[in-house]
């Protein structure tokens, strides 16, 4: 995200502006309405001196604007003590939660060049974002500053460049925007590209570093690993040279991987932020990773307009985590898992156009803003053709680099040279819903020297939608199905299909090409189904001993408060749990496990009162926990999780949220993951045997998308002059 929690399987996704990127929005627009508001470009220059040891900061700050100003209001955090060589300042005011003031300055005669000085223990709101990130911090645990927590001064204009010069205590590194030099004692920042916030990290740094081409690339660690630094290192020059091949030049003059304290995932303009434990998992070299990287063109390049929709997250998702799993063929569970996360989460409840998203907070709007979002922009690039989505990020990049651009713009620059396709797809983001589809017929006749497959698709939904359906029918004597495309407009229609052999089964939209809702009969088991449900009862065990009861209620009181679904009930009383309500069963000796043991049953798996075997593996209760989510005909979503000590399940308590497209999992005692499989739907309404057996569906690979020519010239921003 720019600036924003990461993904990491889903523990780490996004990239940060800032933490509260909102919050700016109300500073600027409440507290503040500064008389420089027409300009822009202004050059900043910083000279830092953080104490961390008594929370305190001593800046001496030089505004440089394009043409001589007079008279200015500014922002800043109320623990300072400010004064200004250039003229008389004058508080006017703070904000409603104490933490800023604002003030006005006024010049004894119009400058270009305006001094302030200023100094004091800024204090930071109690607010959290993801991983427990602070709004802001200066204390012997490190240092955490943006514009949210106002260190600087807020003014109504951008920043055209800035020079940082920071003084720390000995053994400290400070990290910035820009390129990093020495100063004598001091670390230097400097930048010449646009920015729209501030950022000042600091801690005790080990850094590692190395040039690739004329990019500065970094790794700070806290607890020192040179193996670890140097697997990011030999990583992030590959992902820049890929994106800048695909959309343009890289536009800063280095990159630094940042070890945090707090457990996140942020991409800032020229660094990312990652947790210590997230940034040692070794998937995140190639998720999270490749994601902060991409928000130095989307969110931290092109900024984002949030009053018109924030787009940087789908469109970073999917030209990343997206695109790194089309790389290994995989692109197709993505949208699956995608599908499932939105209509599961939004789609059963609080839907949102996209035009309304503007960060996530919770499971529903990540649903949305990324995953509703990324399917939006992969229905654009198969409308257009891959040269032409790749051309049209380009162009956004070339025409927007450093503006504040919404939904609606985005989507027209990927189409500009389709203007009826841009409508259309500025529809699906106004709309709050998406299609929901049945196959209700599919007959197959022969017809001359061939075969014809007549079929009837209907929306369920009550607002239509034109679709562009892909269908995939496996045809007698082929070794792939045969993938054509329909357009479908209104409630119902009948097609006829033409072809050289009979057909043996047909589906529609087998790879997930179309933003819909999901019928439960084609979505696996997986426990996403229950933590987006609008009632899910958790059932506690009663013959559990005190210490496993305990456990499962702290279990119980977390998700109760991350999953607004969800309901606590004691398997003495689950009677009261109604014939279609979701429902998960915790604990082995849960008096509703065993009227419930033949809905988990399925091919290669049996659960019983005492294991789970899957094959010729057995998982006992005393040795592994074990968890399996099975759905019914009816809608219905059933789960257990069996625990072999309360230990273990504290450990599930924190673990499980971030495992939800698995519908089977097996942890050792000590909460280390052994198994996890994402399992099949088994009745799908949109898929149809046409012949006397079963035929398994064989779809032809598909290509990732990439950059038709690595050595396409770097037109628009010039790879020299950055930083």
């Amino acid at each position: 995200m720019p600036a924003s929690p990461a993904n990491t399987k889903t523990l780490v996704t996004n990239a940060r502006r800032s933490a509260f990127p909102w919050l700016l929005v109300i500073i600027l627009s409440v507290i503040s309405a500064p008389l420089c508001a027409a300009i822009s470009g202004v050059h900043h220059k910083l000279n830092v001196d953080i104490k961390p040891e008594d929370g305190s900061l001593r800046v001496a700050y030089r505004l440089t604007f394009p043409t001589p100003v007079q008279q200015l209001e500014f922002t800043l955090n109320t623990g300072f003590d400010v004064e200004s060589s250039s003229g008389a300042v004058e508080r006017r005011g703070d904000s409603a939660d104490g933490l800023r003031s604002r003030y006005a300055l006024t010049l004894e005669t119009a400058n270009r060049v305006v001094e302030l000085q200023y100094h004091g223990q800024p204090g930071f709101s109690e607010r959290r974002g993801h991983g427990g990130m602070p709004q802001g911090a200066i204390s012997a645990r490190g240092v955490y500053l943006d514009g949210a927590s106002a260190w600087y001064p807020l003014l109504d204009a951008d920043i055209g460049g800035i020079d940082i010069a920071v003084g720390l205590p000995g053994g400290w590194r400070s990290v910035s925007v820009g390129r990093r030099s020495d100063d004598g004692d001091r670390e230097r920042w400097r930048s010449d590209r646009p920015h729209d916030d501030l950022y000042l990290i600091a801690d005790r740094f080990s850094r590692h570093a190395r040039r690739h081409g004329d990019i500065d690339l970094s790794v700070y660690l806290i607890d020192d690993d040179p193996e670890l630094a140097g697997r990011y290192l030999d990583a992030v020059g590959g992902f820049i040279d890929h994106y800048s091949r695909l959309i343009g030049p890289y536009p800063y003059g280095k990159f630094a991987v940042v070890e945090n304290r707090w457990q996140t995932g942020y991409g800032m303009p020229s660094f990312t932020l990652l947790g210590s434990r997230v940034m040692r998992l070794p998937f995140i070299l190639y998720s999270s990773l490749p994601h902060e990287i991409l928000h130095n063109w989307w969110g931290n390049g092109v900024w984002i307009d949030y009053q018109r929709g924030n787009w940087s997250e789908g469109l970073t998702a999917y030209l990343a985590d997206h695109w790194m799993q089309e790389q290994r063929g995989r692109g197709a569970h993505y949208r699956l898992k995608a599908l499932q996360r939105y209509s599961n989460y939004a789609a059963r409840g609080p839907d949102a156009p996209l035009l309304a998203f503007t960060s996530r907070h919770n499971e529903a709007t990540q649903s949305i803003g990324y995953s509703k979002s990324l399917m939006v922009f992969h229905m654009l690039r198969s409308a257009l053709g891959d040269a032409r989505f790749v051309d049209g990020l380009r162009r956004l990049w070339r025409e927007h680099a450093f503006e504040r651009v919404g939904f609606a713009t985005v989507v027209r620059q990927l189409a500009a040279d389709d203007a009826a396709l841009g409508a259309r797809f500025a529809r699906w983001l106004e709309s709050t819903g998406a299609p929901r589809l049945t196959l209700e017929n599919a007959a197959v006749a022969p017809a001359g020297d061939g075969w014809t497959l007549n079929l009837t698709l209907r929306q369920r939904q009550a607002e239509r939608y034109p679709l562009t359906l892909p269908v995939a029918v496996a045809l007698q004597d082929q070794a792939f199905a045969e993938r054509r495309m329909l357009s479908l407009s209104g409630a119902e229609q009948t097609f006829e299909l033409r072809f050289p052999s009979r057909p043996l089964r047909v589906d529609i939209d087998p790879e997930f090409d179309v933003l819909r809702v999901l019928d439960i009969t084609e979505q696996p088991p997986a426990l996403n189904r229950l933590y987006g449900s609008q009632r899910t009862w958790l059932v506690l065990p009663d013959a559990a001993d005190a210490a496993e009861r305990a456990a499962w209620r702290d279990l119980a009181d977390a998700w109760t408060k991350r999953y607004p679904g969800m309901s606590v009930i004691r398997d003495s009383e689950a009677q009261r749990i109604a014939p279609d309500d979701d429902r998960l069963i915790l604990g082995w000796r849960n008096a509703l496990l065993g009227p419930h043991l033949p809905r988990f049953a399925r091919d290669g798996q049996e659960l019983t009162a005492g294991a789970l075997r899957v094959a010729d593996d057995r998982y006992s209760a005393a040795d592994a926990a074990v968890v399996v989510v099975a759905n019914d005909r009816g809608g219905v979503s059933s789960g257990f999780i069996g625990a072999p000590a309360a230990a273990t399940i504290r450990q599930l308590a924190r673990k499980l949220p971030h495992y939800g497209s698995y519908g089977r999992l097996v942890f050792d005692p000590g909460g280390n993951n052994l198994r996890k499989d994402a399992l099949a739907a088994r009745h799908s309404l949109l898929s149809r045997q046409l012949g006397d057996g079963r035929v398994d569906l064989r779809l032809a690979p598909r290509p990732a998308l990439d950059a038709p020519g690595a050595g396409y010239p770097a037109d628009g921003l010039s790879m020299t002059g950055r930083d």
